[in-house]
């Protein structure tokens, strides 16, 4: 994966279609850096949070793409990816937008809040 903001919205886009595809390792993979409990608590909350979404909610996260123009970098190794650069979204995202913010660990981007 790219170390720029195009690659991290390129992740971002992977986490998004994975949470509509109820793909836990791809969720964990991805966001287990911000939770404080790492790979372990990600795994145990995540699946609550996949019944939170409704049939219409795992289809647009499926689809859902981020504009790489919207991803604002915080230095060479961090970005954020604001609300409004997600579309289209869960309502339940819609209803209490984030800006993640995301990190370049290891070879690839990361959300590590």
């Amino acid at each position: 994966m790219a170390h720029t903001p195009v690659g991290a919205a390129s992740v971002m886009e992977e986490f998004h279609h994975a949470l509509g595809a109820k793909n836990l390792e791809t969720v964990c993979r991805i966001s287990a850096p911000a939770y404080d409990g790492g790979i372990k608590e990600c795994r145990s909350l995540t699946p609550m949070l996949f019944e939170m979404f409704t049939p219409e909610d795992l289809k647009n996260l499926k689809a859902a793409r981020v504009d790489p123009a919207k991803v604002r970098s915080k230095g060479p190794d961090q970005v954020t990816v604001p609300p409004t650069a997600i579309a289209p979204k869960a309502t339940i995202m819609d209803s209490d937008p984030k800006t993640f913010t995301m990190a370049w660990r290891d070879g690839t981007w990361v959300i590590i809040d």
